[in-house]
């Protein structure tokens, strides 16, 4: 599972980056009516181990031009910011993306047409307990520049969830980021279960020399954090924050279960940076001003505190299985 925390870290400190939004989805897809869940609008199945199974997708193009795309099954993750993603055709399958057997498959659709296609998988015998969520999607190769350009069908798979570990949401990090006089904190959560965590959140900041005052608090529910995943909450500030020594407070709850951690930070004055960008982390992170490797800062902090954190989070289970 680490090795999949490693890799959400990675898409994330990428896509951060180098994505460019830009509205306009192009395609739509469906499965069989009669198969899908109607809350979840997924495929929602319990298995068994060396089971083989097949899934159908309708994908449409409502355009008036002939459209290109790449079919391919994905793992589910996160989206920045809260809600649903998958990966990128490109991108390793490390969770039951792995369990199809179809390869990746150029689809072409005329104007107003439909198309249905197969994906057959394969079970493995050795599944462990647990909740697995795949995503059978579709790459639009027309759209360059947007965002937008994959969508895709969920594919939820159970297996003896009263076995399987209970879903978690950990606060792990914390980054304080002003970018364009608008500040913000971001919080990085870890769900280590073996199922999805949507669990409410709770975040309060204060000074560290006057912990009864209430500089702010927001209070919100996290969406989609998937088994073996790391999620991000953004929470925008009301104002920047003058230089001095602060305390972001967190606190997740899921079902009767709490978490709560303290993260200190310091914010300095940002006259004193180049870009004129302050961002402080809650960990050993080295600044980086805004030219760097072409990134926005609050990326370039989120990607290498999130790549830390999962370090640590190894190290951590490690010396717990040698005690």
């Amino acid at each position: 599972m680490w090795i999949r925390l490693l890799l959400a870290a990675i898409v994330f400190w990428i896509a951060a980056g180098f994505t460019n939004p830009m509205d306009g989805q192009q395609l739509v897809i469906s499965g069989d009516s009669d198969r899908i869940n109607p809350e979840l609008s997924a495929y929602v199945e319990d298995i068994v181990p060396g089971d083989k199974r097949e899934y159908t997708v309708h994908v449409t193009n409502p355009t008036d031009e002939e459209i290109t795309a790449l079919l391919y099954a994905a793992d589910a993750m996160p989206a920045l910011g809260g809600g649903k993603d998958f990966t990128l055709p490109s991108d390793p399958d490390t969770g039951s993306a792995a369990w199809y057997r179809a390869p990746d498959r150029s689809i072409t659709l005329k104007a107003g047409e439909t198309q249905s296609f197969t994906m057959k998988m394969q079970i493995p015998e050795s599944v462990e307990p647990g909740q697995y969520v795949s995503v059978i999607g579709v790459y639009d190769q027309s759209m360059r520049e947007s965002a937008t350009r994959k969508i895709g069908l969920q594919v939820i798979l159970n297996y003896k969830m009263v076995e399987a570990k209970p879903p978690e949401a950990v606060p792990h990090a914390a980054v304080y980021t002003l970018e364009n006089g608008k500040a913000s904190l971001t919080i990085l959560l870890v769900n280590e279960g073996d199922s999805l965590s949507e669990p409410e959140i709770e975040v309060q900041l204060k000074r560290q020399d006057d912990t009864s005052e209430l500089l702010f608090e927001r209070k919100s529910t996290v969406d989609s954090i998937y088994a073996g995943t790391v999620a991000q909450y953004m929470a925008e500030l009301n104002w920047p924050l003058s230089p001095g020594s602060y305390m972001a407070e967190v606190k997740t709850m899921l079902g009767d279960r709490t978490e709560q951690k303290d993260f200190p930070f310091e914010v300095t004055d940002g006259r004193t940076m180049p870009s004129g960008t302050v961002t402080q982390a809650t960990g050993d992170v080295s600044p980086l001003h805004e030219g760097s490797f072409g990134l926005r800062p609050s990326c370039v902090y989120g990607g290498l505190l999130l790549i830390l954190v999962i370090v640590v989070v190894v190290i951590r289970r490690r010396a717990s299985r040698t005690e």
